[in-house]
Protein backbone atom coordinates (compact mmCIF):
# COMPACT_ATOMS: atom_id res chain seq x y z
CA UNK A 1 0.00 0.00 0.00
CA UNK A 2 2.75 2.37 0.99
CA UNK A 3 4.09 1.87 -2.42
CA UNK A 4 0.87 2.41 -4.03
CA UNK A 5 0.61 5.87 -2.50
CA UNK A 6 4.40 6.72 -3.35
CA UNK A 7 3.35 6.07 -6.93
CA UNK A 8 0.51 7.85 -6.73
CA UNK A 9 2.52 10.99 -5.04
CA UNK A 10 5.27 10.73 -7.62
CA UNK A 11 2.95 10.48 -10.76
CA UNK A 12 1.02 13.89 -9.18
CA UNK A 13 4.08 15.54 -8.01
CA UNK A 14 5.79 14.79 -11.38
CA UNK A 15 2.47 16.20 -13.08
CA UNK A 16 2.48 19.46 -11.13
CA UNK A 17 6.36 19.68 -11.72
CA UNK A 18 6.28 19.48 -15.49
CA UNK A 19 3.11 21.25 -15.76
CA UNK A 20 4.76 25.18 -15.69
CA UNK A 21 7.09 24.29 -18.61
CA UNK A 22 4.64 22.41 -21.32
CA UNK A 23 2.44 25.40 -21.77
CA UNK A 24 5.41 26.99 -23.59
CA UNK A 25 6.98 23.94 -25.34
CA UNK A 26 3.55 22.82 -26.59
CA UNK A 27 3.46 26.41 -27.96
CA UNK A 28 6.92 26.04 -29.94
CA UNK A 29 5.47 22.07 -31.40
CA UNK A 30 1.86 22.82 -31.86
CA UNK A 31 -0.40 25.52 -33.67
CA UNK A 32 -3.36 25.55 -31.52
CA UNK A 33 -3.21 25.28 -27.54
CA UNK A 34 -5.06 21.96 -25.73
CA UNK A 35 -8.87 22.50 -25.36
CA UNK A 36 -10.43 21.06 -22.04
CA UNK A 37 -12.11 18.35 -24.24
CA UNK A 38 -9.15 17.01 -25.32
CA UNK A 39 -8.02 16.76 -21.82
CA UNK A 40 -11.04 14.85 -21.31
CA UNK A 41 -10.17 12.05 -24.17
CA UNK A 42 -11.47 8.94 -24.59
CA UNK A 43 -9.27 5.81 -22.99
CA UNK A 44 -5.52 5.98 -24.34
CA UNK A 45 -4.15 2.61 -25.81
CA UNK A 46 -0.77 2.64 -24.29
CA UNK A 47 1.05 -1.17 -25.32
CA UNK A 48 3.91 -2.81 -23.52
CA UNK A 49 6.55 -1.10 -25.49
CA UNK A 50 5.28 2.17 -24.48
CA UNK A 51 4.00 1.21 -20.85
CA UNK A 52 7.78 -0.15 -20.28
CA UNK A 53 9.59 3.57 -21.23
CA UNK A 54 6.37 5.39 -19.46
CA UNK A 55 8.08 3.67 -16.48
CA UNK A 56 11.55 3.58 -16.93
CA UNK A 57 11.06 7.92 -17.52
CA UNK A 58 8.82 7.49 -14.19
CA UNK A 59 11.69 5.96 -12.40
CA UNK A 60 13.75 8.38 -13.11
CA UNK A 61 11.68 11.37 -12.51
CA UNK A 62 10.95 9.63 -9.06
CA UNK A 63 14.22 10.07 -8.26
CA UNK A 64 14.96 13.63 -9.61
CA UNK A 65 11.57 14.70 -7.73
CA UNK A 66 13.12 13.45 -4.70
CA UNK A 67 16.94 15.34 -4.91
CA UNK A 68 14.98 18.64 -5.88
CA UNK A 69 12.87 18.12 -3.29
CA UNK A 70 15.60 18.04 -0.68
CA UNK A 71 17.67 21.27 -2.57
CA UNK A 72 13.93 23.03 -2.37
CA UNK A 73 13.44 22.76 1.53
CA UNK A 74 17.35 23.78 2.32
CA UNK A 75 16.44 26.89 -0.40
CA UNK A 76 16.62 30.31 1.75
CA UNK A 77 14.47 32.50 -0.72
CA UNK A 78 11.76 32.42 -3.38
CA UNK A 79 14.01 33.37 -5.95
CA UNK A 80 16.56 30.06 -4.63
CA UNK A 81 13.35 27.85 -4.91
CA UNK A 82 12.68 29.54 -8.27
CA UNK A 83 15.38 28.33 -9.83
CA UNK A 84 15.85 24.78 -8.19
CA UNK A 85 11.99 24.36 -9.30
CA UNK A 86 13.09 25.42 -12.92
CA UNK A 87 16.30 23.35 -12.59
CA UNK A 88 14.13 20.36 -11.90
CA UNK A 89 11.44 20.82 -14.70
CA UNK A 90 14.19 21.05 -16.68
CA UNK A 91 16.12 18.26 -15.53
CA UNK A 92 13.20 15.70 -15.72
CA UNK A 93 12.20 16.74 -19.25
CA UNK A 94 15.51 16.05 -20.08
CA UNK A 95 15.60 12.24 -18.69
CA UNK A 96 12.01 11.81 -20.05
CA UNK A 97 13.66 12.85 -23.84
CA UNK A 98 16.38 10.77 -22.92
CA UNK A 99 14.77 7.60 -22.02
CA UNK A 100 14.53 5.38 -25.49
CA UNK A 101 11.10 5.27 -26.86
CA UNK A 102 9.33 8.01 -24.88
CA UNK A 103 8.79 12.26 -25.33
CA UNK A 104 7.59 14.08 -23.51
CA UNK A 105 4.48 14.52 -25.37
CA UNK A 106 3.82 10.77 -24.76
CA UNK A 107 4.79 10.36 -21.34
CA UNK A 108 2.23 13.68 -20.86
CA UNK A 109 -0.23 12.00 -22.48
CA UNK A 110 0.20 8.87 -20.81
CA UNK A 111 0.59 10.77 -17.18
CA UNK A 112 -2.61 12.14 -17.72
CA UNK A 113 -4.52 8.95 -18.90
CA UNK A 114 -3.37 7.22 -15.98
CA UNK A 115 -4.83 9.53 -13.47
CA UNK A 116 -8.13 9.27 -15.37
CA UNK A 117 -8.08 5.88 -16.32
CA UNK A 118 -7.93 2.93 -13.45
CA UNK A 119 -7.01 -0.18 -15.49
CA UNK A 120 -3.76 1.77 -17.08
CA UNK A 121 -2.93 3.13 -13.74
CA UNK A 122 -2.95 -0.22 -12.30
CA UNK A 123 -0.93 -1.27 -15.02
CA UNK A 124 1.54 1.43 -14.12
CA UNK A 125 1.26 0.77 -10.74
CA UNK A 126 2.14 -3.21 -11.36
CA UNK A 127 4.92 -2.90 -13.99
CA UNK A 128 6.80 0.41 -11.51
CA UNK A 129 6.40 -2.21 -8.62
CA UNK A 130 7.56 -5.23 -10.36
Amino acid sequence: MLKTNRLAAAMTAVGLALAAPLPAMAQDTQEAPATPQMEQAPTMQVDDAQLQAFVEALRTVDELEREYTETLQEAESDEQREETVAEANTAMAEAIENTPNMTLDEYVAILQAAQNDPELSARIMQEFEG
